[in-house]
């Protein structure tokens, strides 16, 4: 079957960079807008960050973006808090743990800030003026259905994620746990793995999960760190080419490693339209004009064979800014 781009409706995930985003204006401003991301230097945060910016500059508003390098709680509420500080009109929020973040958002709220929630969410779904996500779930299915048509409907599958508190990763996981169990009935799930929120934790998985299952004939990704780590494992083990791999995203590393053949497809998300949406929300809620409470935007999967098609450019993370 000759792979092709598979567009999905999904719901809408907004994150954008820390440091060094272009700013029109100081904080505080009547029109200011910041982003607070999931972590820093992710390749799918800098691309969200740029659609935002984007987006802000558009809109004549100055746009700010903090954050951390780490996956961390204490590290997100830190940024909330001096975010709050700076009374900003409009924030955009990826949430590190759906629980911990609550009172923090409840308190930028307080300060007069309109908030949008944007890739993961919170328990407590009445804070945020929209909310904007990547349907994860549907990502999921369509990561197994490409899984399946890599193996042929049969083989041995494991599961590598970063943690099992995340929304988004928990949302792809289920995902393509059902799809499987709908579609699939040749191909075993032998393990969910969690390494951590690091390639190199990936990469060390894939050994324990060769040695643990030896007929293994696929490995699903659930975000880009372990996306990219699981090709390095792979040739360190010495079956590069013999296990199939389909990772969530398409960081610059990821796409490197689908045209080296280290990775065979990946699911990537939508990030640059996630900003601009989310400031376009943010902005009509500014100025008391209706807002969508949910937004959802397209998935696609990307082969060897569909890389370089037009219409798969805009699915393609950036490095930074500039490209």
């Amino acid at each position: 079957m000759h792979p092709r781009l598979l567009l999905t409706a999904t719901a809408l995930g907004l994150a954008v960079l820390a440091t060094g985003c272009d700013s029109t204006g100081g904080s505080g401003s009547a029109t200011s807008i910041a982003f607070v991301a999931g972590k820093t230097g992710d390749p799918f945060y800098i691309t969200m960050k740029c659609g935002a910016a984007a987006e802000a500059k558009k809109l004549g508003f100055s746009f700010t973006a903090t954050g951390s390098a780490n996956w961390s709680v204490p590290e997100q509420v830190s940024s909330v808090n001096s975010v709050t500080a700076n009374r900003p009109s409009g924030v955009l929020i990826s949430p590190v743990d759906p629980n911990s973040l609550a009172t923090p958002v409840k308190t930028l709220q307080s300060a007069g800030a309109k908030v949008a929630i944007v890739d993961t969410s919170l328990a407590d779904t009445s804070l945020g003026v929209t909310h904007i996500s990547s349907n994860n779930a549907q990502g999921g299915q369509q990561a197994a259905d490409t899984m399946g048509q890599l193996l042929g409907g049969t083989g041995e599958i494991a599961v590598l994620t970063p943690d099992l508190t995340t929304t988004t990763t928990n949302s792809r996981i289920e995902g393509f746990k059902q799809e499987l169990t709908a579609k699939y009935p040749g191909i075993k799930l032998v393990d969910v793995r969690q390494v951590g929120d690091t390639a190199q934790g990936a990469a060390s998985a894939v050994g324990d999960e060769l040695a643990a299952h030896p007929g293994l004939t696929g490995i699903f990704t659930a975000n880009s760190q372990t996306g990219e780590g699981v090709g390095t494992g792979l040739k360190n083990a010495g079956h590069q080419g013999k296990v199939k791999v389909v990772s969530f995203d398409a960081g610059p590393q990821q796409v490197q490693a689908l045209e080296n053949g280290a990775v065979d497809a990946l699911i990537s998300q939508d990030p640059y339209g996630i900003g601009q949406q989310a400031v376009d929300q943010l902005a009509n809620a500014i100025g008391k004009k209706p807002v969508t409470d949910l937004i959802q935007t397209n998935l696609a999967s990307i082969t060897r064979d569909n890389l370089h098609d037009p219409a798969v450019a805009h699915f393609l993370y950036r490095a930074d800014c500039t490209s």
